[in-house]
């Protein structure tokens, strides 16, 4: 988590990953904003029953970053989430960072609190209960 004054970011970090494959390139170019928020509000209602923040979800360069995605917060409210354009090229990677970033969403009030590193326990467990929800389904 990057301190920003009041403004801090929660992030899912990568290792130098490119991939050049055609389908990864069309994915980029098909896939919109208004797909990445309906992707953020449909596991919102999956693994969070509705009760997560309406948040706007966005293609950003995380390059400096060093993340796949980002979930930006002020004053302790998530405003905005962001996935990597350049290492982020499918479907299922994308809802992968959106249930992380959403997890991170869900948890970051309570880890604050309980004083935890923001990929602590808690966010740990919303990340294993989703998972498992997920299985079930």
């Amino acid at each position: 988590m990057a301190l920003r004054g009041s403004t801090y970011a929660a992030s899912f970090r990568h290792r130098n990953f490119v991939s050049a494959r055609p389908e990864h390139r069309s994915f980029l170019n098909q896939t919109g904003q208004e797909d990445l928020h309906g992707f953020y509000q449909q596991i919102n209602q999956d693994s969070f029953d509705g009760k997560l923040p309406d948040v706007r979800v966005n293609w950003g360069d995380l390059t400096a970053a060093d993340a796949y995605g980002i979930t930006h917060f002020d004053r302790g409210t998530p405003y905005l989430m962001e996935l990597d354009r350049e290492t982020v090229r499918s479907e299922s990677f994308a809802l992968d960072v959106i249930r992380h970033e959403s997890c991170h969403i869900a948890t970051n009030h309570e880890a604050k609190q309980r004083n935890e590193d923001p990929h602590g326990p808690t966010f740990t467990a919303c990340m294993a209960r989703i998972q498992n929800r997920a299985d079930n389904d």
